[in-house]
C-alpha cells in the first residue's frame, strides 16, 4: 500500500511537470512552480537511488529532464547564454545518470555520485549565479538578474 501511494504521488508530480514542460514559463509564479517541482523531483531522485529503487529514480530523471528542457527554452528566449550552458550541461548529466539507472544491474554508488553531481553542478551552479536568499527569508533573483 505504501509503495502504491508513493508511486501514485510520483505519477502526479510527473504529470504536472510534464504539463508544465509542454508550456512556457511566462511569469515569476511559473518559474517558482518549476523550481519547486525540480526540488521535489531531485529529493525523490536521491531517496530512490539511496533505497535502490532505480525505476522510481528514472521517473524522477524524466521529470527533471522535462523541467530542464522548459528552462532551456526560457533562458534561450531571455538570451542568458550562461544559464543555457548550465542547463545543457545538466541535461547531459541527467543522460549519464539515466544510462547508469537503465543498466541491467545499476551501480548504486555510481548512481548516487551522478545524482550528486547533477544537483551540485547544475542546480547549485545556476542558483549561485542567479539566486539569493534562504529558506527562511525566501529565494529571489539577485538584484538586476531577474528575467521578469
Amino acid at each position: 500500500m505504501r509503495r502504491f501511494i508513493v508511486c501514485a504521488g510520483v505519477m502526479v508530480v510527473t504529470l504536472v511537470a510534464g504539463a508544465m514542460a509542454q508550456g512556457k514559463i511566462a511569469t515569476l509564479e511559473d518559474h517558482v512552480k518549476l523550481m519547486k517541482s525540480n526540488a521535489q523531483a531531485n529529493g525523490a531522485l536521491n531517496k530512490a537511488v539511496g533505497s535502490g529503487s532505480f525505476a522510481d529514480a528514472r521517473m524522477q530523471v524524466t521529470t527533471l529532464r522535462q523541467n530542464l528542457m522548459t528552462l532551456q527554452t526560457f533562458w534561450m528566449e531571455k538570451k542568458n547564454a550562461e544559464a543555457v550552458k548550465i542547463v545543457k550541461e545538466g541535461l547531459g548529466r541527467l543522460d549519464a545518470l539515466d544510462k547508469i539507472l537503465a543498466a541491467p544491474a545499476p551501480d548504486q554508488v555510481a548512481a548516487q555520485a551522478a545524482a550528486k553531481e547533477f544537483g551540485g553542478n547544475t542546480c547549485g551552479a545556476c542558483h549561485k549565479m542567479l539566486r539569493e536568499g534562504d529558506a527562511q527569508t525566501g529565494f529571489r533573483f539577485q538584484a538586476g538578474k531577474s528575467p521578469f
